[in-house]
């Protein structure tokens, strides 16, 4: 019976995925950026709170959505 390669990190085999989930993020990363930016062009509070959105959820989606995928309880058994 043959023994399946083991893979040495969760990520691995999903390049383009990750470049994808990379990219979406960097873009929402420098959105965020650029928010900032347009203080004086949209305000002071309504480029504050988009820049707050977008800078959240460019760290909260990858660290709480996507997360790791090994580091379930039933795993470690």
């Amino acid at each position: 019976m043959a023994t399946p390669k083991q893979r040495s990190h969760s990520g691995e085999g999903h390049l383009v995925s990750n470049i994808v989930v990379f990219v979406l993020m960097m873009v929402l990363f420098f959105g965020a950026l650029v928010a900032f930016g347009l203080e004086p062009q949209i305000g002071a509070i309504p480029a504050f709170a988009i820049g707050l959105v977008l800078f959240g959820l460019a760290f909260f989606i990858p660290k709480q959505i996507i997360g790791r995928s090994d580091s379930h309880k039933d795993l470690a058994s």
